[in-house]
């Protein structure tokens, strides 16, 4: 097989750099620095032993720069709101039979794929990953992937795909129900918008209990939502206990050498979510909308409040347009914001 990683930036290089090192054929469809920094000098990972470069690698920056064969693999590793356009892109390059594996976050992307696609995967990254500069990406945390048929089953393509993954160093999980992963990864998602808001990152956020209690209410406002939906994330591989995390996010107590340790984090090494990503580049959108928002809009159709989930998408939003960089807000800040919208959810009168 030929893996072709579509939207090469921190995710999908380091998905496409531990396939090569592990044999296989990549090809990496990327923005033209990190493209021909590639070419010239390999690409480098970073983590905490320090840097290796894998060379062996093809970076073009369109697909019409790839020439289509049967054995070809394609890893979607774009924002959601770029997903669109690249399927179009890409099928104006290859068959309608080219297997797609979605390896984002979010739960749209495989239902656009599949207007274009006939063989289309779910893919959960439970993987961080930095582009620290062209030609160099840090990765920080995780080394979970799951796969599976969109948007049931599991056929042996993705069996393939998950053995070959698996020996790239990864811990592949597989599925009949890939969605009801995508799904649970969504609810963690959900918090990426606070750590933009307050200015921090994940590694600070576990260790820190006022941060740590904060992101449970965010996540367990989205369970209700997901409930009063009736969306299941019932699987049974599913790798995610999400009644376990937030008690354990609840009851985290103090750890001054826990919370030393995450404060010395060289950088490049801190899991940064990508909506902070985002707001520090300056790029005037996020993914919010397909996270927060997507939380916010089943509330609506379902009668459930969500005034962690909407008052994170406005402020997020807001920073965006603004051109605002990450750390706009104190978490106590935000916390007050968020009463305040409760408060007004459930003013006298108010259903």
């Amino acid at each position: 097989m030929r893996y072709i990683i579509h939207g090469a930036g921190a995710i999908g290089s380091l998905t496409g750099g531990r396939l090569a090192e592990s044999g296989a054929e990549v090809a990496l469809i990327a923005r033209a620095a990190h493209a021909e920094a590639i070419n010239e000098r390999g690409l480098i990972i970073r983590d905490q032993k320090g840097d290796r470069r894998v060379m062996g690698l093809t970076a073009v920056t369109s697909p019409r720069e790839l020439k289509p064969r049967e054995d070809d693999v394609m890893l979607l590793t774009v924002k959601s709101a770029q997903t669109a356009g690249s399927v179009q892109m890409l099928r104006e390059v290859f068959s309608e039979q080219t297997p797609v594996f979605c390896l984002q976050n979010g739960v749209r992307n495989e239902e656009l794929t599949a207007r274009r696609f006939l063989r289309v995967y779910g893919a959960m990254a439970g993987i961080s990953a930095t582009l620290v500069e062209p030609g160099v990406i840090a990765h920080t945390m995780g080394h979970l992937v799951s796969l599976g048929n969109y948007p049931l089953g599991c056929d042996e393509t993705a069996l393939v795909v998950a053995g070959q993954l698996g020996r790239a160093g990864f811990k592949v999980t597989t599925h009949d129900n890939v969605m009801a992963v995508k799904w649970s990864k969504l609810i963690l998602n959900l918090d990426n918008a606070t750590l933009a808001i307050i200015g921090s990152y994940v590694q600070l956020g576990r260790v820190k209990p006022q941060i740590s209690r904060f992101l449970a209410e965010v996540e367990d406002e989205g369970l209700r939502v997901l409930a009063a939906a009736g969306i299941s994330m019932v699987d049974e591989r599913n790798p995610f206990n999400l009644s376990q995390r937030l008690t354990e996010m609840r009851q985290l107590t103090e750890n001054p050498e826990a919370i030393r340790q995450a404060e010395s984090l060289p950088s490049d090494l801190r899991t940064y979510p990508s909506t902070w990503v985002d707001l520090k580049m300056k790029r005037g959108e996020t993914e919010a909308g397909y996270f927060n928002g997507e939380i916010v809009l089943l509330g609506e159709r379902n009668g459930v409040p969500t005034p962690y989930n909407a008052t994170l998408l406005n402020i997020v939003e807001w920073m965006a347009a603004e051109r605002l960089e990450p750390g706009r807000f104190k978490l106590e800040e935000l916390a007050e914001l968020v009463e305040q919208r409760r408060r007004k959810l459930y003013e006298p009168g108010d259903k």
